[in-house]
């Protein structure tokens, strides 16, 4: 079974300015498995990750501007816990969230709920998941 990697970019002060609980306009997602698939929403919030199923995916966001904080407060939507559930890795103060896939589903969406210098926020990528 595989990893993949996905990292999540965030504009803190532009989406905390914007005023909306949905912050998809302000983050940037891609992952490291480059444009697996034909994948043409790579560097957008609607990424479209698409793994095995038995792969671990590792989540690590960071904000654009090194001045502001980040963190990953949890995850849920469809995909969350059936065919994914992830977890925090306590080391890293919440920038960093892996879970094992446990089922294939297609085009299954997610929610990353973050805490944006302590407000939260949400976005909603997909994960798409194969048997081997």
């Amino acid at each position: 079974m595989g990893k993949v990697n996905i990292l999540v970019a965030v504009n803190v002060s532009a989406a905390l300015n914007s005023g909306r609980d949905n912050i998809g306009e302000y983050v940037w997602m891609i992952d490291s498995n480059d444009y697996l698939g034909g994948n043409s929403t790579e560097g957008t919030d609607e990424l479209i990750t698409e793994v095995t199923n038995g792969d671990t995916i590792v989540w690590t966001v960071i904000p654009i501007d090194p001045n502001n904080e980040v963190s990953i407060h949890q995850f849920g939507g469809n995909a969350v816990p059936d065919m994914i559930s992830p977890a925090s890795y306590p080391q890293t103060n919440n920038s960093v969230w892996g879970g094992r896939v446990n089922k294939a589903g297609l085009k299954d969406q997610y929610y990353m709920h973050l805490l944006l210098e302590g407000n939260l926020v949400y976005f909603d990528p997909f994960i798409t998941s194969t048997n081997i």
